[in-house]
């Protein structure tokens, strides 16, 4: 196996071992439990990482990439005009009330 991703926080994890699942690559997520070890560990080998087959290495790269460059061209964050709750540029539904981002009504 080999480490495709590493990450501070467990969900970003998850979310990618989902992706490269959706996309037929079996992964795996290792140390997702060491959060209580990481001072007696060293930190960096606390982080939760997904890992790969060698042979879909190559292959689950070039997905969490493309992953990763949507977040940055993804624009800026939104407020729901629905619960007035923050959500991250990404979301095209509200996190809270689910009201669609697309939905707004345009500025006049």
């Amino acid at each position: 196996m080999k480490k495709v991703y590493s990450t501070e926080i467990l969900a970003n994890a998850w979310n990618i071992r989902n992706v490269l699942e959706q996309h037929d690559i079996e992964s795996v997520v290792k140390n997702e439990n060491l959060f209580s070890v990481s001072g007696e560990v060293p930190f960096l080998e606390c982080l939760p990482e997904v890992w790969v087959k060698p042979l879909y290495f190559a292959r689950a790269t070039q997905i969490i990439a493309e992953i990763e460059n949507s977040l940055e061209d993804s624009g800026p964050d939104w407020v729901c005009n629905d619960c007035g709750e923050s959500n991250l540029s990404n979301y095209s539904i509200c996190w809270s009330c689910e009201s669609s981002h697309e939905a707004r009504p345009t500025a006049q």
